[in-house]
């Protein structure tokens, strides 16, 4: 018995439960938010950078540095505190639902190693501040004008499957059907997600090669663009043969989050075949263990 409260005494037990319980919090206003775009797919992304933050500081618990003064402790207990004064009213808007594993991670680093071991955290810090920055990124990607960059490629790939297609500005006109390509069509939903999820394999795999590590999210971000121009040719099929019923489940139901998970899995095919599966060289200077 004494053992267990010496245990409950230290640090980082009050740490390591003060990060499960915000955790949970953030799961649940995720899970109750209105946004629809957060409360489906965006809570599965949001359960795999968990995850993902977590392995990442448990790989490092022996290495971090746990000391602190009182003004990390200050500062760090005080965003922690606004944001479960924040959440007693149980928010539903965007902004705060993503901002809120940024300003989480950013308070228990405080915390726990206060202003001058910030640093140590950069890694979760720029995972989630990606997430916190991606209406910013989603005003950059409109820039490109992608739902007329989506609709020639649908339009590409229904041509080059055999279908009588002709496009006209952002609409896929076949002979019984068209499909217009506005708003979530256009796929910057699918990239962002995308983006959010190579950065986050180019940390964890610490890929050596800047070129390698921008190649990778580069590419991830065009599976996402492509995987969705395939869901908008696949809809227009639907409409011409008119299957409304399907139309919807692709467009708008669970078919849209199987599109999202196809695209993560294509990249999660490129990553095996192109780095993963490939043993580590041994290192110079280093022999192999003799085995005569």
């Amino acid at each position: 018995m004494m053992d267990l409260l010496a245990r409950l005494q230290k640090p980082i037990v009050w740490l390591l439960g003060t990060t499960t319980a915000m955790t949970a919090l953030h799961l649940t206003l995720l899970g109750r938010s209105g946004d629809d775009e957060l409360a489906q797919g965006g809570f599965a992304t949001y359960v795999l950078l968990w995850c993902a933050v977590g392995s990442l500081l448990w790989e490092r618990r022996h290495v971090l540095v746990l000391q602190t003064g009182s003004l990390g402790t200050t500062i760090g207990g005080g965003l922690l505190l606004g944001l479960l004064a924040l959440s007693t009213a149980l928010p539903t808007y965007g902004f705060f639902l993503r901002g809120f594993p940024f300003v989480m991670v950013l308070g228990l680093g405080l915390l726990a190693s206060g202003l001058r071991g910030l640093r140590q955290y950069w890694k979760e810090l720029l995972i989630f501040g990606l997430l916190m920055l991606n209406p910013l990124l989603k005003l950059g990607l409109d820039l490109l004008n992608l739902p007329k960059l989506t609709a020639q490629a649908a339009a590409f790939m229904l041509w080059y499957t055999g279908f009588d297609v002709r496009l006209d500005g952002l609409s896929l006109l076949l002979p019984t059907g068209r499909v217009d390509v506005y708003g979530a069509c256009s796929g910057v939903s699918s990239m962002l997600q995308m983006l959010n999820i190579s950065v986050l394999f180019v940390l964890m795999i610490a890929l050596p090669s800047v070129i390698q590590q921008l190649f990778s999210v580069l590419l991830a971000v065009f599976i996402g663009f492509v995987v969705n121009a395939a869901r908008v040719a696949l809809m227009a099929v639907l409409v011409a043969f008119s299957q409304k019923s399907a139309f919807e489940y692709w467009h708008t139901g669970d078919g849209s989050l199987i599109f999202a998970a196809i695209a993560v899995g294509l990249f999660g095919l490129f990553s095996w075949f192109a780095f993963l599966r490939t043993p580590p060289s041994v290192a110079e200077g280093e022999t192999l263990p003799n085995h005569d």
